[in-house]
């Protein structure tokens, strides 16, 4: 059977068949499996043309299904030129290197015309449909689920149970496998960053720094976890002093030459039909990448920007367009500057003098870390969008024993604050059916457990009962009270500003317990003392 080899397993060999059944380890994994099946029955976004408008054919599954089909039939030097207007490739490189090997698999598993030029648009048969939820599932078996088991797995019960909470986010199940999309794909190549980066030897540095350059050209939205990844990095550069300038250039090495064979192609190759140079194709793929020229404000999501775009503060009117951005760069690092502050200092502690007991606290800080930032990206920043809370709910996950109460809640507010979106793609069913499946587990857990510490105790006691109170009253206003024609928006506006106050206060929570952690250093002094 397969043995993780991450630092955190530090039980022998025996522990292993002693306290985890074989069996058990299938079922969980199976349980997490058939989930994601199941919810894979229901409806994609913007299947047969339906979300809410006719503005355009589709959603997230056709963009995705187009890509395939480009990338297959087009030279590489026309994937991000090719007919902008319907879907347009606006996804880093290594998701274009991505579908073309689904769209060559589903040329031949799928047939051709799943995948033929312009002609195959709009396609929804079963059989080709099932194909594309196959992927999504292979992919998130093969890295996602692998990259959880790697990083939290220490032959006992209770890393078994984080596991299957990891496994079974409603938030991520709906939009990967509901709603359609490859984050796990970007979510998994980040855990099995982090999860090198905090062992002892720098070498394990630059591997995750090497799985992180992959996370980052697989989906743009992992930049969340930039400026965290960076400052811990650079910390562990400056462990050793005399070490600094080495390890720098090491790890500066391996990014540039891991971005340089990814982005090459589309470098050296343009469009047949333009005459362009590589400066102006960098530019078009970075503009394709980062559509900064859509505005501050995307929709109706759960952040500051569009919570204070409500009546009667309408930010939006009041500031000027030129400076929206600017006071998003502001607002987004005043955010991420305790994360970047706390990761910098946990980097400068070596791992490798202090021993494997400091280097799980690295891990549990490190995740912190990225929660905190990532969640801070959420809040504040330029375009932002419903699914990008994945990004801080992923971390936050992994962290389920240092504070079960606060991490269930709060994925359950991430997998509520979703909803609009999953009316819009009619997944009410899945949404209503993963929402219980995982307090059933929550439920389950906490009965096989002994009560954990946690940051609702004293006057935060009723934080949880409350905001699932408002959250259910909610559910039960828009089914049973129609919106006034006055404001038709009524609830999606309500979800927003109400989930934007959750995020807020996830996020103090996040960083208290990010400033709060001891120093390692004098931890280990007070040991030895």
């Amino acid at each position: 059977m397969f043995k993780p080899s991450g630092i955190r397993n530090t039980a022998g060999s025996s522990g292993l068949q002693r306290n985890i059944p074989n069996s058990l380890i299938v079922a969980v994994f199976g349980f997490a499996a058939i989930l994601r099946i199941l919810v894979g029955f229901g409806h994609h976004s913007g299947e047969n043309n339906y979300h809410g408008s006719n503005k355009s054919y589709g959603g997230d599954y056709e963009a995705q299904r187009h890509w395939m089909e480009i990338t297959y039939h087009l030279p590489i030097g026309e994937w991000y030129w090719y007919d902008l207007e319907y879907w347009g490739l606006d996804y880093p490189p290594l998701t274009a290197y991505h579908s073309y090997f689904c769209g060559w698999l589903s040329h031949y598993l799928a047939g051709a015309d799943t995948v033929a030029l312009d002609v195959s648009r709009g396609i929804e048969e079963p059989k080709h449909k099932a194909y594309m939820r196959f992927t999504v599932l292979l992919f998130d078996l093969l890295i996602f689920c692998t990259a959880v088991w790697y990083s939290s797995f220490r032959q006992d019960r209770r890393s078994l149970w984080a596991i299957l909470i990891s496994l079974c986010q409603p938030a991520i199940l709906l939009i990967d496998h509901g709603h359609f999309q490859y984050n796990t794909i970007a979510l998994g190549l980040s855990v099995y960053a982090f999860s090198f980066m905090v062992q002892g030897r720098f070498i394990s540095c630059v591997y995750g720094s090497f799985f992180f350059c992959l996370a980052l050209n697989f989906k743009q939205m992992t930049l969340y976890y930039a400026p965290a990844v960076f400052f811990y990095l650079l910390g562990r550069c400056l462990a050793k002093p005399s070490k600094f300038v080495s390890r720098f250039l090491f790890l500066g090495l391996t990014v540039i030459s891991t971005f340089w064979i990814l982005w090459r192609p589309f470098i050296q190759y343009g469009p047949s039909q333009t005459a362009t140079t590589s400066h102006d194709r960098i530019i078009h793929i970075i503009r394709r990448i980062f559509p900064f020229e859509r505005g501050l404000f995307e929709g109706k999501v759960a952040n500051i920007w569009c919570a204070l775009n409500t009546r009667p503060v309408s930010i939006r009117e009041r500031i000027d367009p030129a400076a929206q951005p600017l006071l998003a760069l502001a607002l987004t690092i005043a955010m991420i500057a305790p994360s970047c502050y706390s990761m910098l200092r946990l980097g400068m502690q070596d791992p490798k003098k202090i021993g494997i007991e400091i280097e799980k606290k690295q891990w549990i800080q490190l995740l912190w870390g990225t929660a905190s930032c990532s969640l801070g990206f959420f809040l504040a920043s330029f375009q932002v969008h419903e699914k990008s809370i994945l990004m801080a709910l992923a971390p936050c996950a992994l962290l389920l024993w240092q504070d079960p109460a606060f991490v269930e809640w709060f994925s359950i507010v991430c997998a509520w604050s979703l909803w609009p979106l999953l009316r819009v793609d009619r997944l009410q069913v899945p949404y209503s059916c993963t929402m219980i499946i995982f307090l059933s587990l929550i439920r389950l857990r906490s009965q096989q457990s002994q009560l954990q510490p946690t940051v609702f105790s004293g006057s935060l006691s009723h934080v949880p009962k409350v905001t699932h109170l408002a959250m259910l009253g909610l559910h039960i206003a828009e089914a049973l009270l129609k919106p006034p024609s006055r404001l038709p928006d009524l609830y999606p506006v309500l979800w927003s500003v109400l989930g934007c106050a959750l995020f807020c206060f996830a996020y103090l929570i996040i960083c208290s317990k990010l400033l709060k952690s001891p120093d390692v250093h004098d931890e280990r002094k007070a040991k030895t003392s």
